[in-house]
């Protein structure tokens, strides 16, 4: 390992801490996809899909991107607020 590389371990639950992600980004992007995806299956259903929760890679990327994209900039900038990490 390289002398200008210095390692440290957390201990267990100690990323909500200081990952901002951890903080609330990663459940409020994954309540806004799951929405987009009911949503989807809602749609699928008045039409007479059959199988209204199936769904392939590509449109599973991006209801993602779509999710990220609509994640408010107050979320992150509060989930950086609670770790502390940088000055307010």
């Amino acid at each position: 390992m390289p002398r200008n590389v210095k390692l440290e371990y957390f201990e267990p639950k100690l990323t909500s801490h200081i990952q901002p992600d951890d903080t609330g980004i990663i459940q409020t992007l994954k309540a806004l996809y799951q929405k987009a995806f009911c949503l989807r299956a809602i749609d699928l259903d008045e039409v007479g899909e059959a199988e209204i929760y199936k769904i392939n890679l590509l449109e599973a990327m991006m209801m993602v991107t779509e999710a990220r994209n609509n994640v408010q900039s107050t979320t992150i900038a509060n989930c950086w607020n609670h770790t502390k990490i940088q000055a307010e």
